[in-house]
């Protein structure tokens, strides 16, 4: 009987031996049947705010990959440095081919170690992002230059296991940040003055055919100083910045102020000021601003109470209003609007002035010895 059970106190020993084997390893793995594709997230439980942007970080062609293989032979390489391939896919020592694009970095490494176990015992793998490829984003809607983007960032080295790091540092080196909503739109050439920053709409591929779509409250962020606002941003996301149904001109001063506005907008100013043309004015600049940057109004021959401002709009149509202007205005919409990128602000003439031009243009052709005489004729 003692000699049955012999058997089964072998197979316990090294069930054991393994166990033990697994647990002094510490970072070996259990091989397991996942599949290659992304695990499935519903749109409507996904966190755009997520800790560590890195949680979700879809690998793709131009990432380079930190891969470390313990107990791989020495003599088969010593390349730990993997560049993804315009497919997808991974070339490694001994495990071949192996498609990592559109896989995180947690399921990446679980691949890859499936990968190595084929062909050898007990792998222990580690994938780490050395260097992420430049991020591509479409910025659409209301943004001074919409189109596709390019941002770039290199020289990260973060683990998969560097939870703790905050949302826009995650251990990146050489001081870079993670890129946020507000740096992509700034790159965008900054919002147009029509912008509504309280519904700016930012889409997300998830990975597995589904979009997570949230709305970003800009003026909370300027208003309170919430940072959860101006998000991380994913290669490929989409952001959408509709048209405000109603500017407010004091808050649009203080929007222009904020760092995804553009800096400088160029206005022409036309008309009777003392230096008219192309000027470069503030992005929070007003009408009064604009006469000011030409000069200011050429006091002896212009209208300084009625000015006209002619606004080319984004569907491209023209405005034109006549403004009842006054230095003393306070920005509002009214008789002191906040200007916009190719704003033509024609500063008439006064009706002295008019009587003037007119006459002299009437006599011009007459010459000097002409126009004495018909002022001799008025006084006889």
């Amino acid at each position: 009987m003692g000699c049955k059970s012999l058997p089964k106190l072998h197979n316990t020993v090294i069930t054991l031996a393994i166990a033990s084997g697994f647990t002094l390893g510490a970072t070996l793995v259990v091989p397991r049947s996942a599949s290659a594709q992304p695990m499935p997230v519903s749109p409507s439980s996904y966190s755009f705010t997520s800790i560590n942007p890195l949680q979700d970080y879809l690998l793709g062609a131009g990432d380079v990959l930190f891969i470390e293989v313990v107990n791989l032979p020495p003599t088969v390489t010593t390349q730990k440095e993997f560049a993804v391939n315009l497919d997808g896919s991974v070339s490694l020592p001994l495990a071949g081919r192996v498609m990592v694009g559109g896989l995180t970095l947690p399921q990446a490494e679980q691949v890859i170690l499936n990968a190595y176990s084929k062909v050898m015992r007990f792998p222990a793998v580690t994938v780490t992002l050395q260097t992420p490829r430049p991020m591509k984003i479409l910025v659409a809607g209301e943004v001074t230059r919409p189109g596709t983007y390019v941002v770039p960032f290199t020289g990260v080295t973060v683990s998969t296991a560097d939870q703790a790091a905050s949302a826009d540092s995650v251990g990146l080196s050489g001081g870079l940040t993670w890129p946020r909503l507000s740096r992509v739109l700034a790159q965008a050439g900054g919002i147009t003055q029509e912008a509504d920053i309280r519904n700016i709409e930012v889409r997300r591929q998830l990975g597995n055919g589904q979009t997570a779509v949230t709305r970003i409250n800009l003026w909370e962020m300027i208003q309170s100083g919430d940072a959860n606002q101006d998000i991380t941003l994913r290669s490929d996301d989409v952001i959408v910045v509709p048209k405000a149904k109603e500017v407010n001109a004091a808050e649009a001063i203080r929007v222009a102020s904020a760092t995804f506005s553009p800096q400088v907008i160029r206005v022409q100013v036309v008309g009777e000021v003392l230096r008219p043309g192309l000027v470069e004015v503030p992005a929070n600049a007003t009408l009064t601003q604009g006469i000011g940057a030409a000069g200011g109004f050429n006091v002896q021959r212009a209208n300084m109470s009625r000015v006209t401002l002619v606004r080319l709009n984004r569907d491209g149509t023209v405005s034109r209003r006549r403004i009842p202007f006054s230095l003393a205005a306070q920005p509002n919409a009214n008789n002191n609007p906040v200007l916009q990128q190719g704003d033509v602000i024609v500063v008439e003439r006064s009706g002295l002035t008019q009587v003037g031009d007119t006459i002299g243009n009437a006599l011009r052709p007459f010459g000097a010895l002409g126009t004495l005489g018909i002022l001799i004729n008025l006084f006889d």
